[in-house]
């Protein structure tokens, strides 16, 4: 070591035994270190009495609370019961048949770590209905979208699923519309159902109620979206639209949550019932989630403090935390949004007979999801396979596929 560095070694050697020496420059140092700490302690009691905060707001399932018990009584609305004996016994019988065997054939479910499906379910319950005493207090299910986020691609798959679709209700070994499956079992069994019908694996579900709808909307100061003239004009003449404005109409005109309600629960304006209907829900989320873009910190909380106090879910708050980790670092507010409906028209037939329902060919309405959200599937079809469709077709009125 040459003279000039070894000066120099000894210079901060020496300064540094001053400083240690030196009890006020100690006492400095040690004050900034603990007001440091001290301050990232604060924060990070904070983060965390907030975060508490929020999910003591949430009403967490657990695999005891959605077990359905199979001797109980199927409640189903009297308007909605199909009545097979209208029907050929041999042809209803074999029509029922391939329901059960699908749904119970025991058939891998896709799945991909790439790929978190979150089953939304919008009851028609709410807080003003007689006896009803807590969010688990649920009726029918008019909304059951699945959110599918594809991280690879950055895609989002809003999947809509069609309240009259029939099925098989495994475990009360009995036929359906699909919206009486959270009704009878929770909403735990509605994915269960679900998961059987189309061969997916759903992650999870939240399920919330008309009440939250309604006040989320109005938090975020309403919701942008196109209303024919003709669907303003009957919820305006119905009753059952209790407003106290009138629901305007036109090309991006603002409904408040009341209108937006109406809105997305109206189906007999149109001919295809409740195909226009989903799409009318998946019209009304879409414009809450661009308006959470762009919403404030204050109507972000206000939103939150909302959904959260009456929803009702299956996803632990571990994963809660990961999906909204993932959701800020990958940017899913960005994500293009692709909009499902199943089944999709090649593979339902309407039957209007004493109830409405959809007569759905579940394999090839299954192996059509799996590439929509996978890009591929497991399922192989014969051409020539017989098929619920061509079982029913002599009894059922194909509806318009537009």
């Amino acid at each position: 070591m040459d003279k000039k560095s070894k000066k120099a070694v000894e210079t901060t050697a020496a300064e540094k035994t001053k400083a240690q020496k030196d009890p006020k420059k100690r006492k400095k140092l040690k004050a900034a270190l603990i007001a440091v700490i001290s301050v990232v302690l604060v924060i990070a009691v904070a983060l965390g009495a907030f975060v508490i905060h929020k999910f003591s707001l949430i009403e967490f399932d657990t695999d005891e609370s959605t077990t359905i018990d199979p001797n109980q009584e199927f409640v189903e609305n009297q308007d909605e019961i199909v009545d097979f004996g209208e029907i050929d016994d041999a042809t209803g019988s074999d029509y029922k048949s391939i329901l059960k065997n699908w749904a119970t054939n025991g058939g891998a479910k896709m799945s991909s770590k790439n790929v978190i499906n979150i089953l939304l379910i919008g009851s028609d319950a709410s807080s003003e209905d007689a006896g009803r005493t807590s969010i688990t207090d649920k009726g029918n299910t008019d909304a059951m979208i699945l959110v599918s986020i594809d991280k690879v691609n950055e895609k989002i798959n809003m999947v809509s699923f069609m309240r009259d679709s029939y099925t098989y209700m495994a475990g009360f070994d009995r036929y359906a519309k699909l919206n009486a499956a959270c009704a009878n079992g929770g909403p735990a069994y509605l994915v269960e159902t679900i998961e059987n019908d189309y061969k997916i694996e759903i992650n999870g579900y939240a399920l919330v109620d008309f009440d939250s709808f309604r006040q989320v909307i109005d938090v975020l100061g309403g919701v942008t979206v196109d209303v024919p003239k003709y669907v303003a004009d009957y919820l305006n003449r119905s009753p059952d639209y209790n407003g106290d404005e009138p629901v305007p109409y036109g090309d991006g005109v603002l409904l408040n949550g009341e209108q937006a309600l109406a809105f997305s629960r109206v189906r007999y304006t149109d001919a295809d019932g409740d195909v226009s209907r989903v799409e009318r829900q998946r019209q009304v989320i879409s414009a809450l989630i661009n308006k959470c873009k762009d919403a404030s910190l204050s109507q972000i909380n206000d939103v939150a403090d909302v959904v959260l106090a009456n929803v009702r879910t299956n996803v632990s708050r571990k994963s809660i935390l990961s999906y909204a980790a993932q959701a800020v670092t990958d940017g899913w507010a960005k994500f293009e949004i692709n909009e499902i409906t199943m089944p999709t028209p090649d593979t339902r037939y309407g039957y209007s007979g004493s109830s409405w329902i959809w007569v759905i060919d579940y394999p090839l309405a299954a192996q059509k999801l799996q590439q929509e959200l996978y890009g591929q599937t497991n399922i192989k079809l014969e051409e020539d396979r017989v098929t619920a469709i061509t079982i029913m077709g002599g009894y059922v009125t194909k509806v318009s596929q537009d």
